[in-house]
Protein backbone atom coordinates (compact mmCIF):
# COMPACT_ATOMS: atom_id res chain seq x y z
CA UNK A 1 0.00 0.00 0.00
CA UNK A 2 1.41 3.48 -0.89
CA UNK A 3 2.72 5.87 2.44
CA UNK A 4 1.51 9.29 2.97
CA UNK A 5 4.84 10.20 1.64
CA UNK A 6 4.72 8.47 -1.43
CA UNK A 7 1.29 10.13 -2.18
CA UNK A 8 2.68 13.61 -1.21
CA UNK A 9 6.10 13.02 -3.12
CA UNK A 10 4.03 11.91 -6.55
CA UNK A 11 1.79 14.66 -6.55
CA UNK A 12 4.16 17.15 -6.21
CA UNK A 13 6.10 15.60 -9.07
CA UNK A 14 3.51 15.23 -11.00
CA UNK A 15 2.75 19.05 -10.92
CA UNK A 16 6.47 18.86 -12.22
CA UNK A 17 7.73 20.68 -8.91
CA UNK A 18 11.45 19.89 -8.56
CA UNK A 19 12.01 18.31 -5.57
CA UNK A 20 14.60 16.01 -3.19
CA UNK A 21 11.79 14.71 -1.12
CA UNK A 22 9.13 15.01 1.43
CA UNK A 23 9.25 14.31 5.09
CA UNK A 24 6.31 13.52 6.81
CA UNK A 25 5.77 13.83 10.92
CA UNK A 26 2.81 12.86 11.98
CA UNK A 27 0.17 11.78 9.35
CA UNK A 28 -2.92 13.63 10.33
CA UNK A 29 -0.86 17.10 11.37
CA UNK A 30 -0.70 18.54 7.96
CA UNK A 31 2.00 21.84 9.62
CA UNK A 32 4.12 18.91 10.47
CA UNK A 33 4.71 17.64 6.89
CA UNK A 34 7.44 19.47 4.93
CA UNK A 35 9.33 19.30 0.85
CA UNK A 36 13.22 19.42 0.36
CA UNK A 37 12.80 21.18 -2.80
CA UNK A 38 15.63 21.25 -5.26
CA UNK A 39 17.91 24.43 -5.54
CA UNK A 40 16.21 24.43 -9.46
CA UNK A 41 12.42 25.12 -7.48
CA UNK A 42 11.05 28.44 -7.93
CA UNK A 43 8.98 30.86 -6.03
CA UNK A 44 5.96 30.36 -7.84
CA UNK A 45 6.85 26.74 -7.44
CA UNK A 46 7.07 26.52 -3.86
CA UNK A 47 3.63 28.09 -3.01
CA UNK A 48 2.19 25.57 -5.68
CA UNK A 49 3.84 23.51 -3.35
CA UNK A 50 2.03 24.55 -0.41
CA UNK A 51 -1.02 24.58 -1.68
CA UNK A 52 -0.42 20.96 -3.25
CA UNK A 53 0.55 19.95 0.59
CA UNK A 54 -2.73 21.91 2.12
CA UNK A 55 -5.16 20.50 -0.43
CA UNK A 56 -4.45 16.95 -1.34
CA UNK A 57 -6.67 14.28 -0.68
CA UNK A 58 -4.87 11.30 1.23
CA UNK A 59 -7.88 9.09 1.73
CA UNK A 60 -7.89 5.06 1.11
CA UNK A 61 -9.27 5.65 -2.48
CA UNK A 62 -6.40 7.95 -3.39
CA UNK A 63 -4.00 5.42 -2.01
CA UNK A 64 -5.84 2.49 -3.48
CA UNK A 65 -5.57 4.31 -6.96
CA UNK A 66 -1.45 4.73 -6.12
CA UNK A 67 -1.02 1.10 -5.67
CA UNK A 68 -2.45 0.29 -8.92
CA UNK A 69 -0.48 2.90 -10.38
CA UNK A 70 2.71 1.47 -8.84
CA UNK A 71 1.97 -2.28 -9.76
CA UNK A 72 1.87 -1.17 -13.67
CA UNK A 73 4.88 0.58 -13.16
CA UNK A 74 6.30 -2.79 -11.59
CA UNK A 75 4.98 -4.76 -14.61
CA UNK A 76 6.66 -2.14 -17.11
CA UNK A 77 9.96 -2.79 -15.33
CA UNK A 78 9.77 -6.09 -14.12
CA UNK A 79 12.92 -7.19 -13.58
CA UNK A 80 14.25 -10.31 -16.02
CA UNK A 81 13.42 -13.50 -14.00
CA UNK A 82 9.41 -12.47 -13.14
CA UNK A 83 9.31 -11.91 -17.13
CA UNK A 84 10.48 -15.55 -17.36
CA UNK A 85 8.78 -17.18 -15.05
CA UNK A 86 5.22 -15.16 -16.67
CA UNK A 87 6.12 -16.08 -20.38
CA UNK A 88 6.79 -19.74 -19.16
CA UNK A 89 3.47 -19.52 -17.63
CA UNK A 90 2.08 -18.09 -20.60
CA UNK A 91 3.46 -20.94 -22.93
CA UNK A 92 1.60 -23.40 -20.68
CA UNK A 93 -1.28 -21.30 -20.88
CA UNK A 94 -1.27 -21.69 -24.55
CA UNK A 95 -0.21 -25.23 -25.20
CA UNK A 96 -3.53 -25.86 -22.88
CA UNK A 97 -5.65 -23.83 -25.17
CA UNK A 98 -4.10 -25.24 -28.20
CA UNK A 99 -5.52 -29.06 -26.94
CA UNK A 100 -9.25 -27.84 -26.05
CA UNK A 101 -11.77 -29.93 -27.66
CA UNK A 102 -12.15 -26.58 -30.00
CA UNK A 103 -8.28 -25.14 -30.02
CA UNK A 104 -8.13 -21.16 -29.13
CA UNK A 105 -5.62 -19.19 -30.59
CA UNK A 106 -2.30 -18.20 -28.79
CA UNK A 107 -2.18 -15.45 -26.69
CA UNK A 108 0.46 -12.41 -27.03
CA UNK A 109 3.27 -12.00 -24.50
CA UNK A 110 1.52 -8.24 -25.00
CA UNK A 111 -1.75 -9.70 -24.54
CA UNK A 112 -1.17 -11.15 -21.48
CA UNK A 113 0.55 -7.62 -20.11
CA UNK A 114 -1.98 -6.16 -21.19
CA UNK A 115 -4.65 -8.53 -19.33
CA UNK A 116 -2.79 -8.16 -16.23
CA UNK A 117 -2.25 -4.22 -15.88
CA UNK A 118 -6.74 -4.39 -16.97
CA UNK A 119 -6.89 -6.75 -14.08
CA UNK A 120 -5.08 -4.56 -11.88
CA UNK A 121 -7.49 -1.92 -12.32
CA UNK A 122 -10.53 -4.56 -11.03
CA UNK A 123 -8.91 -5.20 -8.01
Amino acid sequence: MATLAELVDGALRAAGIPIVGVSIGTDGDRATWSVQFDPAATGPQRTQAASILASLVVDATAKHTQDQSDVKAFIDAMPLVEQAIDLTILDQVNLIRSKLPTPLGAITPAQWIAAVKAKVDTL
